[in-house]
């Protein structure tokens, strides 16, 4: 591709498939879309990314049944579609083209592609019955004629025959096929003849005579991204915009750019669990997730076939406790056996029962291997970690895997008379960790990882490094937030005069320490029609007084504190039952939700301020659609997770997943648990919160994996000892280097980890498009990012922490860190950055007084309304002040490189 192509063309992508998320569709700025496969939301969400959206709109044919009121518009059938070819030049069809073009626009799309418009080819014979095809053509253009007033920027799929006579000229004119085909009947792939191209290459020739720009879709199978690339340069030598995809437009093909497959897809099995306590999320999803990958965690039982494609998943991963999850589905295994070496496959758990599936991965079952065992391993995967436990009664068949180059054992036991089983192999096309691998469960109730899961999945995957999106960081520091659970507001202290636990946190935390806290109340606890009527008005006092804070957002934790989210799963022996014992109360969670918030808003928060977070209650499992109707009704959300982790339980299973992702709402974990975990259900140790600072450093190195996260509930106060521990964690926190934010401002960075793009375009440079990701953190083994569009970079032990400030964003990098004026690191969020030739215009919202380092080759100074000291060491200036808020100003560095 020239060069010129990346800085003007705008790229497109055709895609069909249902929109499941909209991850790889933001990597394009135009995409055409199948309007029955797309939501409002995920419209909304293109559109804010800059990327125009399009409809697909057929003029020509009918691709469903036909209604009665639209069949005397019938006048052929395309046997290749199996479509209704409509009469184009008649007016019943012309207005329901006009009813569904309004439609479309209403739904806030903002074209229209217009297919199929010379279908009527095949009912009218140019040369048998001229005055009749004459008839179709104006037909047909009286037709988009009328569609263009209804929504002017349109795209035409051919249309040769009606662009000399309409009166408007189109955004663009498509075709297809110009070097490679698609045959539907057969699923085949065709080249073009060379007649059939000197024919499209004479007919596009008005239209590039207007300057209308023009498309060239062609077709290629997913199976090589080289050759997919190499064609779209090819188109666009020709001065045509190329999108080179799939047959029937299920994938994302290559334009000017082409996606950076970032979807790591695991199986688990919905008869047996939930998505949220799947091992294939629990165990796999965080070490993906921190690898930059978006993690795909889908029920079997519901599997798409026709979704699993190069264009978007690098791996499939399956995490099954029972063999029925594959015996019972042997269209997985005719998947498998036809798919080896497409993808990366890692069959954890149990792997497949069928001799076919078995002898295509060049593995096969033997005789009984009986005990005891001696374990052989690979050091490198599980240096240090435990070892499994193998007791008298274990029964183990003989795996045996295949001596071909490739295939690998790193894990097996030997009986002692010299008879194994493979437990961990990798092969050529994945691998293979059975059951006790890589998770074994301990007799404590504890899950830990008998493998270094980073190495385990680099081996065996192969996962291609790639930038990584990140919601741990905010201008290059660690990022800081602090929420409290409502439980126990109106207990009593233990401190002279017994006051309410909320008003010792009141006095000593949320006033005394200032940082942004987001608090919540259960209004079961405080309000009238709750536990305790008769103080509710002095309840209601406290948390008014709490809420006036100008360093507190307010959170609703529900109205009588469910302890279960999700029936399926429900716990008959909950310690506490199934919520708080309100009188007369019957579970209702559209009073948890929607009608604690309204309380909150109503009664007890100040004016201009409002509910910004809803923390879940109990075991913090919601189902997906409790998670829609949080989103529905324009909140954050948060808690659930369990990271734990601590000194002497190192294992990475004490550390969750940032989210639990579903197409229609997103779950954002806690970041780190609460004193409960520490202090032994809040039995003994009350200063046993004191170890979650283990957590933060465990979190933080030598992976940054978590934010440090102070979460904790209103009974933190009771003690004195529990206070101590919690205003330790606050010391502690304030001696990093971190950016405070309100806990709704991390839910909104990590809500979106999942939708961000990743593409290269024709000359191989990166380009990202953040929904609302501000970080990326960078492999060492890349460089140093260099962009024009990024406000800089914080050097950290795990990587180069971009920092960005645009929704689309292009970067190249050096294995030089040329030293130039951009930012390193704030304890605020950069609201602006403006670079003017040696001069850089900021803003910074702070919560707390903002401090400012600038990596720079000649000294900065600073120009602002706000005073700063300054300090330099080496190639930093620092700049702090003692004031926060939004802080505005601009840096001088006389020797800034663009």
């Amino acid at each position: 591709m020239h060069s010129s192509y990346a800085k003007t063309a705008k790229s497109i992508c055709f895609y069909y498939n249902e929109v499941d998320s909209v991850r790889e569709l933001i990597n394009f700025d135009r995409v055409v879309l199948d309007p029955a496969n797309v939501t409002p939301k995920q419209i909304q969400t293109l559109k804010n990314t800059g990327v125009t959206v399009y409809a697909y709109l057929s003029v020509g044919e009918f691709d469903e049944n036909v209604p009665e009121s639209l069949k005397p518009s019938v006048k052929s059938h395309n046997d290749e579609w199996d479509s209704a070819v409509m009469d184009v030049s008649d007016e019943n069809w012309h207005k329901y083209l006009e009813k569904q073009s309004a439609l479309l626009k209403k739904a806030g799309f903002e074209g229209l592609f217009l297919d199929t418009l010379d279908s009527y080819y095949l009912y009218a014979d140019e040369d048998e019955n001229p005055e009749y095809f004459e008839k179709q053509v104006n037909g047909l253009k009286d037709a988009v004629e009328k569609i263009h007033k209804i929504l002017p920027n349109l795209i035409f799929n051919r249309g040769f025959e009606i662009f000399p006579r309409i009166s408007f000229k189109p955004k663009a004119i498509a075709f297809e096929s110009l070097y490679k085909g698609y045959n539907a009947s057969d699923n085949t792939y065709t080249d073009v003849s060379e007649e059939d191209r000197k024919w499209l290459l004479e007919a596009v020739k008005p239209a590039l005579k207007q300057g209308v720009e023009v498309i060239a879709i062609d077709y290629l199978d997913d199976t090589d991204q080289k050759k997919r690339t190499e064609l779209a340069k090819k188109i666009a030598e020709l001065g045509f915009t190329p999108y080179v995809s799939d047959g029937m437009l299920y994938g994302f093909g290559t334009s000017y750019v082409y996606c950076i497959p970032k979807r790591v897809l695991t199986l688990y099995d919905g008869r047996f669990s939930s998505q949220l306590i799947s091992a294939a999320h629990t165990r796999i999803a965080t070490p993906l997730e921190y690898l930059g990958y978006a993690v795909d965690t889908v029920d079997i039982n519901s599997l798409n076939y026709s979704t699993i494609d190069k264009t978007r998943y690098a791996a499939l991963v399956t995490y099954f406790d029972s063999v029925s999850s594959f015996t019972d589905h042997p269209e997985f295994d005719k998947y498998v056996q036809t798919h080896i070496g497409y993808i990366p496959m890692l069959f954890l758990g149990t792997i497949p029962q069928d001799p076919k599936t078995l002898n295509a991965l060049g593995m096969q079952y033997g005789a009984e291997v009986p005990p005891p065992y001696r374990l052989h391993k690979d050091d490198v995967l599980s240096k240090g970690l435990l070892n499994p436990h193998f007791s008298k009664l274990d029964q183990v068949n003989a795996l045996t895997i295949s001596k071909k180059d490739g295939f690998k054992s790193l894990v097996y036991i030997e009986n002692q008379k010299g008879n194994t089983s493979t437990l961990v192999f990798k092969a050529p096309w994945g691998g293979v960790a059975v059951s006790p691998y890589p998770v074994e469960s301990l007799n404590n109730n504890t899950d830990t990882w008998l493998v270094d899961p980073f190495v385990f999945l680099d081996k065996m995957l192969n996962l291609p490094k790639i930038v990584a999106a990140d919601a741990t960081t905010e201008s290059g520091r660690r990022i800081l937030t602090s929420h409290v659970d409502g439980d126990g507001f109106p207990s009593r202290s233990w401190f002279k005069g017994t006051p309410l636990v909320s008003e010792v946190l009141y006095e000593h935390v949320f006033k005394g320490i200032d940082v942004p806290h987001t608090v919540s109340i259960i209004q079961g606890e405080i309000a009238k029609d709750g536990l305790y009527p008769k103080d509710s008005n002095m309840l209601e006092d406290v948390a008014r007084k709490i809420f006036e804070l100008p360093n507190v957002e307010i959170a609703s934790h529900t109205f009588s504190h469910p302890f279960n989210w999700d029936m399926r799963w429900l716990d008959s022996n909950l310690i506490y039952g199934e919520h708080l014992n309100i009188p007369g109360y019957k579970l209702d969670y559209n009073k948890e939700m929607k009608g604690s918030i309204d309380y909150i808003n109503t009664r007890l928060a100040p004016k201009g301020k409002k509910v910004k977070v809803f923390l879940w209650s109990g075991d913090a499992n919601p189902t997906e659609d409790m998670v829609v109707k949080i989103d529905k009704l324009g909140i954050q959300n948060l808690n659930g997770g369990n990271t734990t982790i601590k000194k002497g339980e190192e294992s990475l299973t004490n550390v969750s997943p940032t989210v639990c992702w579903y197409k229609d709402g997103v779950q954002v974990y806690a970041p780190q648990m609460n004193e409960n975990v520490y202090t032994n259900e809040w039995t003994e140790h009350y200063d046993g919160f004191a170890r979650a600072k283990e957590t933060y450093e465990l979190t933080g190195s030598p992976r940054r994996l978590k934010t440090i996260s102070i979460y904790y509930h209103m009974y933190s106060g009771t003690y004195e000892a529990s206070l101590k521990a919690l205003t330790s964690l606050y010391d502690y926190a304030l001696s990093q280097e971190v950016t405070p934010l309100f806990i709704s401002d991390y839910a909104r960075r990590a809500r979106t980890l999942y939708e961000t793009g990743l593409s290269k375009d024709l000359n191989g440079t990166l380009h990202i498009t953040s929904t609302g990701i501000r970080s990326i953190r960078v492999p060492k083994s890349f460089g140093y990012p260099v962009s024009s569009d990024i406000v800089g970079f914080n050097d950290a032990i795990d990587g180069y922490y971009m920092i960005l400030n645009k929704k689309r964003n292009t970067v190249r990098f050096t294995k030089d860190h040329k030293i130039k004026a951009e930012l390193k690191s704030a304890n605020g969020i950069v609201e602006k950055w403006n670079r003017l030739g040696s001069k850089i215009e900021f803003a910074f919202k702070s919560y707390v007084p903002l401090t400012v380092s600038l990596w720079s080759d000649s000294r900065c100074q600073v120009v602002s309304s706000t005073g700063f000291d300054h300090t330099r060491e080496g190639y930093v200036d620092t700049f702090s002040t003692d004031e926060k808020g939004l802080i505005s100003g601009t840096f001088i560095c006389n020797q800034v490189r663009n």
